[in-house]
């Protein structure tokens, strides 16, 4: 069954694309005539959009698009090309390891995954772009929760209701603060079968002036397991790790997709 919009906001859409699309303006009688819009509705969504610097007004009186609309485009299209720069380092990943590679982000206590290039044999793996899995059973997890000191991690997870996916998941807090120690300790976090069976997992922080903002990941079946193996995905992640990081500081780049921290 599809999903019913919320028409109010569906209105305010439908103006700014409209507004969008006429470079010297638009009157409100028009914008009233061709979005089907009574005057009397439509009179108050342009004052609040006008207020809020989201259209401005001609001298004629008609109404085009601010330039705050214009920066939020200039926005996205920045994120765009930092996930562009950030995929390029991870093909870079893929060709060297053969495995699939991943990039996230933190949401509160979920990985939010952005990005991810599949290897040519692949495996099947449950997280794909744009969903979002537990952060204390993944590596890309716990890889973006070593931003946080060990008080910051106990509140965040004080009233956390730790879920045993398998026999190898988290359990509370206390072996949680055991896996961030490791990650601090070796520069990258690793997961094998806490969140499915036959998978594990090694993941690699991103950095923006010295804040943990992401995290890059290597997924592999359990039976192509081995200490050299980890090593050598490791030691691929943290090169391509700096890499990215050395274009995020050199480029003044930001990573901030979302807000990280709960409010």
């Amino acid at each position: 069954m599809e999903e019913k919009l919320h028409n109010p906001t569906l209105r305010v859409v439908k103006i700014l694309e409209l507004v969008n699309n006429y470079e010297d303006g638009i009157s409100f009688a028009n914008i009233s005539k061709k979005l089907s819009i009574p005057k009397s509705t439509l009179s108050p969504i342009l004052k609040t959009l006008e207020k809020t610097n989201f259209l401005e007004k001609t001298d004629k009186g008609c109404y085009i698009a601010s330039f705050k609309l214009f920066q939020l485009g200039l926005s996205y299209s920045g994120r765009l090309d930092i996930l562009s720069m950030i995929r390029k380092q991870m093909e870079v990943v893929v060709k060297e390891i053969g495995e699939i590679v991943q990039f996230g982000i933190l949401v509160d206590d979920m990985v939010l995954y952005l990005e991810k290039v599949n290897a040519h044999d692949n495996i099947e793996i449950v997280s794909s772009v744009g969903k979002k899995l537990p952060a204390i059973n993944t590596a890309l997890g716990k890889a973006l929760l070593s931003e946080y000191n060990d008080d910051e991690i106990r509140e965040q997870y004080k009233n956390y209701e730790f879920v045993s996916y398998t026999e190898k998941s988290i359990k509370n807090v206390d072996q949680l603060l055991e896996h961030i120690y490791r990650v601090r300790q070796l520069g990258f976090a690793t997961e094998n079968q806490e969140f499915t069976t036959n998978t594990s997992c090694i993941a690699v922080p991103i950095r923006e002036n010295g804040v943990i903002k992401g995290a890059m990941s290597a997924t592999y079946p359990v039976f192509r397991k081995t200490a050299n193996k980890e090593k050598e995905i490791a030691k691929v992640l943290l090169e391509q790790k700096e890499i990215i990081e050395d274009i995020i500081k050199i480029q003044n780049l930001k990573l901030d997709f979302v807000d990280r921290r709960k409010q």
